[in-house]
């Protein structure tokens, strides 16, 4: 498997954990079993971070000039903060198309 196909798959199972993580604790919330907190949220966040911390650490290649490899983190931050922007859209209208307002 190529580089530069396991950073898109990795970026790809990232944004989709996103919308699933939403229904997940959605469900759980109508359901009254787990009240969403900010506490809940914050240690969700903060683990999807480290993977995207472990995903650029794993799967962008690294170079020996400083510019490109600033290039490649700039680029890897666009795309995961467009994907994950991308992803909050989906899990909302998913969650509106299950659960309601």
């Amino acid at each position: 498997m190529s580089v530069r196909l396991r950073l898109v798959l990795n970026l790809l199972a990232w944004a989709v954990f996103i919308p699933v993580l939403n229904l997940l604790f959605t469900g759980l919330e109508r359901h009254q079993i787990l009240t969403t907190s900010g506490l809940s949220v914050s240690i969700v966040a903060g683990a999807l971070v480290l993977w995207l911390g472990l995903i650029y650490w794993r799967c962008v290649p690294s170079t020996s000039s400083i510019a490109v490899r600033f290039a490649y983190l700039a680029t890897y931050l666009t795309v995961a903060i467009l994907l994950g922007i991308a992803a909050l859209w989906i899990a909302f209208w998913v969650t509106v198309l299950i659960y309601g307002l």
